[in-house]
């Protein structure tokens, strides 16, 4: 199961989607330094930026407790962007 798990998480698959990534400006994604995901996730803002896409956050928090604040005061703001 954790090689599954492993196999399908978005820092395994960006290989398989570089074509269509590179297409994008930005892609947002936040992460609680609580998390336990702040390794990952700014691996893949390291590789993100290489394309040239650039967007990540981290917050104090973990993986649910900021989310109201935080679709609010980031994510309907980052799509309200043309």
């Amino acid at each position: 199961m954790i090689a599954k798990w492993a196999a399908n998480s978005p820092l395994a698959m960006i290989d398989q989607h570089v074509t269509s990534l590179k297409q994008y400006h930005a892609i947002a994604a936040d992460v609680g330094l609580q998390d336990g995901l702040s390794s990952v996730n700014k691996e893949m803002d390291r590789i993100f930026n290489g394309f040239g896409i650039n967007t990540f956050e981290t917050y104090e928090g973990d993986h649910t407790n900021k989310i109201p604040e935080r679709i609010g005061a980031k994510v309907l703001p980052f799509f309200s962007i043309t």
